[in-house]
Parts: structure tokens; sequence; C-alpha cells
């Protein structure tokens, strides 16, 4: 029997079917079809599913399986993207991605998240932003009230995901904990946010936590897999990310480097840390501490595509390399796309070649890095990192994060770490292991 970990990230959708033994054994990965117009940043429901059915078809393909050997499937998503719809389901709204950047003019929400007791109840650490979900609602209120006044449901993207497959309206605690509208605690909505935010909790999906058995597959389900399969509730893409790779056994400290860079720490300190977000995370007591920079692996591919298109990244990593530690000097500025031509690298020369710049981008990252583990172990729970994430199947990138950061670097065999990480909670809430510890010890033995 197989088991499906579905990734929903912000750029790529991925799907990963793994066998009892934990074993990958068919893949797929396709590129978020997202619109992008001015401040919007939308995916239409056609292409949400038209690219998660392309995904999957792709992993039965190179898995040379059938659909009906499918046992269970859950999710990693990323979180504070959602759409409205109507009181039977049927969506008023494409989703409105987390990047999206329309802003309310009222600043009463902002001002409320900017209070002590917000941070203290939701276990959030980031400052409010466009990125909230809540943040956009409150835009919908304003300028288009009478499509706002027939949302019956908001749904995010992982409880979206599931009732339109089972008819179950829920969401897991863990992506749940980036709106600003949960008790960390309780585990519950936190009313004072939902009056702050103008959202009703009957427009809510009910909370479960990671690893709810959600129902079953329906017939007619939009990814035309066979009724009767299992869903379970995942949660957050980084969190699942790290229990693809043993946290919580294994290790307590993992990172992720791709579209952002992720530090996430497993821990029972329930303490606040200042720009650390906190989640529940296994059992109880038990928390994921993240805090995440966008200084991550996207300035590699705008390099690449701006300056050296004619090299793959592997090439230019290959050229990284040959570099010395230090760049001769060139530093790169934290997000050097975001600077206008090279001016995010400090003290170039003109004898640098593509692999300068490269490397400098990776040392930058690494630096950054460094900074969020500081913010999110405070107590130093842990003395090793173990990588997950795009970045992890770099050995040069692994070399330059261990030097910087202090601490021994552990990289991923298995590049697929948020697939796995749903896919493991898949198995645990299927029944075929006791928990998703007990997975853990049975699918990592090697690593």
């Amino acid at each position: 029997m197989l088991l499906l970990g579905i990734d929903m990230g912000t750029s790529y959708f991925k799907a990963g079917l793994f066998d009892e033994k934990g074993i990958l054994v068919g893949s797929g990965r396709t590129t978020v079809p997202k619109y992008i117009q001015g401040a919007q940043v939308e995916l239409t429901v056609a292409d949400f599913w038209r690219s998660l059915r392309q995904c999957i078809n792709s992993a039965f393909e190179e898995a040379g399986a059938g659909r009906s050997t499918l046992a269970a499937i859950a999710y990693s998503s990323q979180a504070n993207t959602f759409l409205l719809s109507d009181s039977g389901g049927k969506p008023l709204t494409p989703l409105i991605l987390w990047t999206d950047e329309r802003v309310p003019a009222d600043g009463s929400l902002a001002r409320f998240a900017k209070e002590e007791k917000w941070q203290e109840v939701t276990g959030i650490g980031i400052p409010f932003g466009s990125g909230f979900c809540i943040s956009k609602c409150r835009w919908f209120q304003e300028n288009a009230p009478e499509l706002w006044s027939k949302a019956a449901m908001l749904f995010t993207l992982p409880d979206y995901f599931m009732f339109c497959l089972t008819g179950s309206r829920l969401i897991d605690t863990s992506t749940a904990s980036l709106l600003g509208l949960m008790d960390l605690e309780q585990q519950t909505w936190w009313p004072e946010a939902l009056a702050a935010s103008g959202i009703q909790e009957t427009q809510l999906s009910s909370l479960c936590p990671v690893g709810t058995d959600s129902g079953s597959l329906r017939p007619g389900n939009p990814l035309l897999l066979p009724s009767g399969v299992r869903i379970i509730a995942g949660g957050l893409d980084h969190h699942m990310a790290a229990v693809g790779i043993g946290t919580g056994t294994k290790a307590q400290l993992s990172e992720s480097t791709g579209t952002v860079i992720a530090a996430v720490l497993y821990s029972r300190n329930k303490k606040r840390l200042k720009e650390v977000c906190m989640a529940p995370a296994l059992e109880q007591g038990a928390y994921f501490k993240m805090c995440f920079d966008r200084n991550g692996a996207g300035a590699l591919e705008w390099y690449r595509e701006t300056y050296a298109a004619s090299y793959s990244l592997e090439e230019l990593l290959e050229l990284a390399a040959t570099v010395p530690a230090g760049c001769e000097g060139l530093k790169a500025l934290p997000c050097a796309n975001l600077y206008p031509d090279k001016k995010g690298f400090l003290n170039p020369q003109e004898h640098f070649h593509h692999g300068y710049y490269i490397r400098a981008i990776m040392e930058s990252a690494a630096v950054s890095l460094k900074k969020l583990i500081a913010k999110v172990d405070t107590a130093q729970e842990s003395s090793a990192v173990f990588s997950t994430g795009g970045g992890a199947k770099s050995a040069l990138w692994g070399t330059i994060k261990e030097m910087v950061i202090r601490r021994r670097f552990y990289r991923n065999k298995n590049n697929e770490a948020a697939c796995r990480g749903a896919a493991m909670v898949a198995a645990a809430g299927a029944g075929m292991f006791a928990s998703v510890f007990d997975v853990q010890g049975s699918w990592l033995t090697d690593e």
C-alpha cells in the first residue's frame, strides 16, 4: 500500500508516493500558476486542482502503480492563502495567495496586532502585515462589501482542500497558528481577534490537531482518486518538512532553505520569543517554534535568470565551489534580488565570475540562517541542525552553513522532506503505525 504526501508550497506543488517502508517510489512537481496584477496575487480554483492532479499523475506514473494501491493522503501547506465561498461551498473568489499585498485603509486591525496580548495569545512572533489573511479580509470588507456579505465561509488552502475532498470543514492547528486568530494554548478561535478582524467564527472551519482523521475521499473528487481513501490533516509546510527529517525523535532543530529560509525547533518550552512563531506540535505540551527570513534561494534563481541564463544551477554551483570562502571581499546584501542591477552586491571586482556572486548569495543566506537559529533556540537545546528544502541538495551550501553557524550540519538525504513528513502523518493517521514518532523510527533508520 502507498502513502501520498502532497506539498502545497508557494512556488511549487509537489506530490510524493511512499511505500510502507518509507521509500519514495514516485514524485511529481509543478510550478504554481499564479496570476499577478499589481498588488493582487491569485490562483484560480481550476488551476489549483489541475496542478495537483498533474503532480499526482506524475507520481503514479513514476511509481508504476495503480490508484487502487493508495491507502491514505496527508498534506503540507502554505499558510494565510484563502478564498471566500457561499453557504454551499461555491467559491466567490479565486485563491488569494499570502504574497498578495492588498492593504486595508483602516488601521485598527494593525493596531490590535501590535498589542502585546496578540503575540502572547496567538504565539505569533512576526510583525502584522499584508501577508496575513485577516488583513486582506479587512480589505474585502472595505472594498467589496457586497461580496463579503455573501461570504458564508472563509477557507484557507488546507481546509478548502479537505472540504472539497471529504465534505469535512477542518483546519489543522499547525497552519491555523499563522492566521493570528487562534488561541495557542486553548487551540480554539480567539474571540477578541475575530472581533478585531470582522470575521465570524461560523465562517471558519473547526480546528483539529495535526494527524486527525478527516474522513475519506468522496466519489467524483477533484483529484480523480478512488473514493474511500483516508484523508489525514497535515500541517504547515515548514513543520511537515521538519517532521520528514525526524524532528521529534532524531532531531530537534531543522532548517529549510527555499523561497524563504526557516528554522524550526521542536520544544516543550512554551516561553514566547521575539520574532518566533509558535504552533502546537505532535503531542500535548510540545511546540513547533519557527522563525523565517526572505533571504532564501530566490536570489540564486534571480541571478541565474538575469545574468547567467545559459548556465544550469548545477553548473553555477560548480563554479561557486572554486571560489574561496569570503569571496575575496564580495558580499551579497540580504535579498540581493530586490536591488536594481547588481546594487545588492558590495565590493565587486572585474575579475569576479558568476561563481563569486553565487557563493556570495549562499554566504549571505547562511548568515541570515545563523541569526534565525539564535532567535529560535535561545536556550541552545540542539547542537546540530538538520537541513531540508531545495537548499539541502547542495553539498557546498551545507558546508558554508556549517562553517557560518558553527553547529553540526546534516543534509537531508530525501529531497522531498515536506512530502515525506505529510506521508508520515498519513501513515500514522491511517493506523499503520501507533504514532508519527513510530513512523520516523521505522522510516529513518539509515539517516
